[in-house]
């Protein structure tokens, strides 16, 4: 039993720690909906990152939303939103969220 607790304390603690570390997708902020092109609507920004965590992952790692521009984000989601199932909708709210975050 004392084990069990140990072992389950232990996935608990991973798990958090996921979605702290720096690789986890940042957490939509009023700040981000604001870009230089105008102003995105929080629950769109909110989809596009529901959308890249739950999407992207079934096939591979999240990529770490640094690793590319906010110009280069569109295609790369271009290139994968068929194989993602995406509709254009969300296809939309998955890149104004990457940019956002990417700017």
């Amino acid at each position: 039993m004392k084990t069990a607790l140990i072992f389950l304390g232990a996935i608990v603690c991973l798990l958090v720690s996921c979605e702290t570390t720096s690789l986890a997708p940042p957490h939509v902020t009023p700040q981000m909906a604001k870009t230089g092109r105008g102003q995105v609507d929080m629950a769109t920004l909110e989809h596009g990152r529901k959308l890249f965590v739950s999407r992207c992952i079934e096939c591979h790692t999240l990529p770490p939303v640094a690793s590319r521009t906010a110009e280069k984000w569109p295609h790369t989601v271009d290139r994968m939103a068929k194989r993602a199932s995406l509709k254009p909708a969300e296809r939309d709210a998955m890149v104004a969220y990457l940019q956002a975050v990417s700017k």
